[in-house]
Order: C-alpha cells, then sequence, then structure tokens
C-alpha cells in the first residue's frame, strides 16, 4: 500500500526538458556540521568552495533537528509529519519513508541515483526501486569518499548524495565547538577533498550542494535552539549566482533545487522550493570533468537486509 501510495504520487512530476541547468547534482551532507563551525575548522576546501560559491546566510533544519528525520526532510523535500521518519535510529520493521525523495522522482525519470552514507538508519530513505547505488561501505568518511568518487568517475547524468558522520561523533563525544569536533570538520573536508577531485575530472555540468542535517550545542542536539537548527547550505558549479544572500533557506530547499538543477520541476506536494541562487547565472567556478556512462547496481533492498556494498563497520 505505502509503495502504491508513492507511485500515485509521482506521476505529478515533469519530465526533464532537452536543455537542463546541470547534469549532474552532487548533495554532500556534513552530520551535524555548524556554519560557525565550517568556517572555524581548517577546511580549506569548504572555504573555497565558500569563496567560489552561493551561500545562505539563514538556512535552517526542520524542528526535528535529528539525522534521520532531517535528512528525510532534505532529501523528499517535505516536513517532517509528512514523511513520517519521526524516530532516529535503525529500525527495519518500520519501513521506509512514506513520500518519495527527489532520488525516486529523478530514477523514475531515468536518472541515475546513488546514495553513500556512513549510518545505517539512512536506509529508511532508500525507497525500493529509487536507486542504481546504495552503499554504507564503512562509518569513517575515507571509506564513503573513495566509494562515492568511483562511482562518481563515470556516473551518467543523475542525483548522487554522500553522507560524513565525523562532526556529529565529535560533537557527542567531545561536545559541539571544540578542538575535537573542529577537527573532525578538518578530517571530513579532508574526504570531501577525494569527491571533488573525481568531480574535477568529468567534462559536464556539475552543481554541488554543501549542508548538514542538524547542528549541536554543548553534546547534544535535537532541539530548537539556534545552534542546533541553523545549518551550512552552498551551492557550488558553473551557474551559481556568487556570494552571500540573506534569502531564507529550509533543508526541504535541497531536494527542490536537485530537481530543478537536472531540469525536472518539483511535485506540488513537495514544500520546498527550489533555490534561485543556485540555478542562475553568474560567474563561472571551473567546470569538473566525466566519463558519459557508469555499470549499475542491484536496486535498493528492503531496510533488514544486507544492501549490496554495505559493511558492518557503520556506526549507529
Amino acid at each position: 500500500m505505502l509503495l502504491a501510495a508513492i507511485a500515485m504520487q509521482v506521476t505529478s512530476v515533469v519530465a526533464a526538458p532537452a536543455e537542463r541547468p546541470y547534469d549532474h547534482v552532487v548533495v554532500v551532507s556534513f552530520d551535524g556540521m555548524r556554519p560557525d563551525g565550517m568556517m572555524a575548522a581548517d577546511a580549506p576546501n569548504l572555504h573555497r568552495l565558500r569563496s567560489e560559491g552561493a551561500w545562505a546566510t539563514h538556512a535552517e533544519t526542520v524542528g526535528d533537528s535529528s539525522t534521520l528525520p532531517s535528512h528525510s526532510s532534505m532529501l523528499a523535500g517535505v516536513e517532517v509529519r509528512e514523511h513520517a521518519m519521526s524516530f532516529d535510529d535503525f529500525h527495519p520493521e518500520r519501513g521506509f519513508l512514506r513520500t518519495p525523495t527527489a532520488l525516486y522522482h529523478l530514477h523514475d525519470l531515468g536518472f541515475s541515483a546513488a546514495m553513500f552514507v556512513a549510518k545505517p538508519k539512512l536506509r529508511h530513505i532508500a525507497l525500493p526501486g529509487s536507486l542504481d547505488r546504495w552503499s554504507l561501505p564503512h562509518w569513517s568518511c575515507e571509506r564513503v569518499a573513495a566509494a562515492a568518487a568511483e562511482y562518481l568517475a563515470s556516473a551518467p547524468a543523475g542525483l548522487t548524495f554522500i553522507h560524513f558522520e565525523e562532526p556529529d561523533d565529535a560533537g557527542h563525544r567531545f561536545r559541539w565547538m571544540g578542538d575535537r569536533y573542529l577537527q573532525a570538520i578538518g578530517r571530513s573536508d579532508v574526504c570531501f577533498g577525494t569527491v571533488l577531485g573525481a568531480l574535477a575530472r568529468r567534462s559536464d555540468r556539475v552543481l554541488v550542494i554543501v549542508t548538514a542535517d542538524h547542528g549541536g550545542h554543548g553534546r547534544r542536539h535535537g532541539t530548537h535552539a539556534p545552534e542546533d537548527l541553523h545549518i551550512p547550505w552552498l551551492a557550488w558549479g558553473p551557474g551559481v549566482q556568487r556570494g552571500d544572500f540573506d534569502a531564507p533557506v529550509r533543508t526541504t530547499d535541497t531536494a527542490a533545487t536537485a530537481m530543478a538543477a537536472l531540469g525536472v520541476t518539483p511535485p506540488p506536494r513537495m514544500t520546498g522550493r527550489p533555490v534561485a541562487q543556485a540555478l542562475s547565472a553568474g560567474p563561472r567556478t571551473a567546470p569538473p570533468e566525466a566519463s558519459p556512462t557508469a555499470p549499475s547496481a542491484p536496486p535498493a533492498q528492503p531496510p533488514g537486509s544486507t544492501p549490496p556494498g554495505a559493511a558492518a563497520a557503520a556506526r549507529p
């Protein structure tokens, strides 16, 4: 019944026209990274994209500022009450989120769709039939980045989601904005560099969206405190409008922006809206490069099964 309802929702998606702003969109989520933490950390890759891209000075996640609810809203473009992922652990018996994601919509239209993650709980977002590649290689960003980079070297037009968990882990263990937390952002930035290296070898138009699911304070998050809700959001690519902008961005806008960047009109039920600064032509950054085809992988498996490429070493 759930998948039938989701299939009915897909009919309102408008197919991509011949001309589209970008050929591939890569959404990179740094779990638990606060904007001020990103700026304070030794993170040259993030800082470069911040200076060359479009930076939202007022970006927020959903009120349920936790990993699974926030990422579900990020990729489905709806509030928590719509996708029903209000819990924050891996519960295979609870199935998948109840609304289609941008990955699902795009895959249905023939685009490639892939997820590379560091936490098993994000399996709840991987709706059956929505992905060409699901990968949970390890909890470490080095392993996640390596798997994603290998895929992106030849991935065809579509959407790729990448998740690094180090900032969140360090925040819980040592406290947000402490030295170990900033070092974790720096480590994740090195991993991000691996992904950027793969994109630099592509020859098509790539949009990179860097964001986070939530921030944190002390050793916790999940509240309505500004430190928990305020997230980084930047877009980098050959057609972005460079510079800071004050227009508010909500994490639900990420899904809508990814779809619009590929020339697809987001469905009416998606409450997120495309961020114009990511799509408006402005000063151009150096174009990334790529091979036009990639081998497909088996589709997503049910939450309780072991997906292709998954590793038992992932953290909860």
